[in-house]
């Protein structure tokens, strides 16, 4: 994705560290830019709108907001104090990154997660405790550095896992499974790849076994998803890059232009030149 801004991680690529969230950070910012790795956003304070992806979450007290890898955010405060748990995507699959999928479960629906007071203290005791594994550096300091992450992980999952009605985990752990191969295959082949039998083909499964997968996990279809994943990237070309939509349609594998159009206004309402203005607008205002 040329043009978009791509934070490195700052001081260095380390798999695992934690940022106050002050007025001089490591990148800028306040304009809108994507990384390679996972930001925990952990806000004790809240105030002001965090932008991830084109969708505007607001920053409240005792909240964690999740950035994956690729996706493109604008933090914009007002008044917001916490901090942020940076960690590489090696990191993160060293970790029991199945048991986790129900909190991973889609890459382009960031989680905004909402704790009690009670429950963001704990968790704030966990990122302490994290926090000075990481500057001391003891003996056994990687072991413990992973069981704290863990920890902070598995709160995130336990509150996440509250707010669904029936209070139980609502996905079956093959069907998990499934869907994170699935996701990983979609990000790599969205583009060249838009039949639900090739998905399937790889999987080696049928596609009404793929698509009662994924609409129990996402509520979506396969088809929803191939198409949500090709709409997320054009709005990120249309915003992040100068290229012309006739340009972004032939990238994205649009036969022309006029069928990329009618695809994009059918899915947001807006022609694509209409969207890049509502949008530079909306991020400058």
């Amino acid at each position: 994705m040329p043009n978009i801004p791509v934070s490195a991680a700052p001081k260095k690529q380390k798999q695992l560290q934690i940022i106050p969230l002050g007025d001089e950070m490591p990148y800028d910012f306040q304009r809108p830019h994507r990384h390679e790795y996972f930001e925990f956003f952990i806000f004790s304070k809240g105030g002001g709108v965090h932008f991830i992806d084109f969708t505007a979450h607001q920053i409240k007290s005792h909240s964690v907001h999740i950035v994956f890898p690729g996706q493109i955010h604008l933090l914009k405060r007002s008044g917001a104090i916490g901090s942020i748990i940076v960690c590489t995507k090696e990191f993160i699959n060293s970790l029991n990154k199945l048991f986790y999928a129900q909190l991973f479960q889609n890459n382009y629906a960031t989680p905004s997660l909402a704790f009690s007071e009670e429950n963001f203290q704990d968790l704030l005791q966990m990122v302490a405790a994290l926090n000075a594994e990481l500057e001391n550096k003891k003996l056994f300091s990687s072991e413990l550095t992973m069981s704290y992450m863990t920890i902070i992980l598995t709160r995130c999952l336990r509150d996440f896992v509250a707010a669904i009605p029936s209070g139980k985990p609502a996905y079956a752990q093959h069907d998990l499974d499934l869907f994170q191969k699935f996701s990983t295959l979609l990000e790599t082949h969205f583009i060249d790849k838009p039949s639900v039998s090739f998905y399937a083909n790889q999987l080696t499964i049928t596609p009404k076994i793929l698509n009662g997968c994924t609409k129990r996990i996402s509520g979506k279809t396969c088809v929803d998803l191939i198409q949500e994943r090709t709409l997320t990237e054009a709005k990120r070309l249309l915003l992040y890059t100068d290229k012309s939509s006739k340009e972004i349609a032939y990238e994205l594998n649009f036969k022309d232009n006029s069928y990329f159009t009618r695809f994009f206004s059918k899915h947001t309402g807006h022609t694509p030149s209409s969207f890049r203005t509502f949008w530079e607008e909306k991020y400058h205002s």
